[in-house]
């Protein structure tokens, strides 16, 4: 049974990752986004997931991002963009916040280990959501790219 929702949850996390929205946010401009910055990414990026209504990074994230502040290291860079996201439980105002305190806690982790250039914060709150909730948990989470220099 427990390897039939280890399977099944892996299977609905893969989709999960899957999804992208091409839809521009109305409160992120150009600029703004890690594709408009002319600069080459660099060390893929950093997805680390949150319990719900939490900004707090687990053991499981500050590992990950100890692997990413590593590689980051090796490289002249020009920014790190860190979004936010939440689930679609709870207000939208709230998960906004929910969502920048996300992206606050992973550009604070970053700099506090190494990275000290440019972090660009944005939260989406809960915008692109999968609207199942058993997919919710991935939705509960913060992605760092970072952009290398010229």
């Amino acid at each position: 049974m427990r390897q039939g929702m280890t399977i099944a949850f892996t299977v609905l996390l893969a989709q999960a990752c899957a999804h992208e929205s091409t839809a521009p946010s109305h409160s992120e401009t150009v600029a703004r986004s890690p594709a408009a910055a002319g600069g080459e990414r660099v060390c893929g990026d950093a997805d680390v997931f949150f319990a719900s209504g939490s900004a707090e990074l687990d053991r499981v994230a500050t590992e990950r991002l100890d692997r990413y502040a590593s590689c980051l290291s090796n490289h002249e860079i020009d920014a790190v963009y860190v979004s936010g996201t939440t689930d679609p439980a709870g207000a939208p105002e709230d998960n906004l916040a929910l969502g920048r305190n996300r992206a606050r806690a992973v550009a604070d982790y970053l700099h506090d280990h190494g990275c000290h250039v440019d972090f660009v914060i944005r939260s989406l709150g809960a915008r692109d959501a999968l609207p199942s909730e058993p997919l919710w948990p991935v939705e509960r989470a913060a992605q760092a790219t970072a952009v290398a220099a010229h």
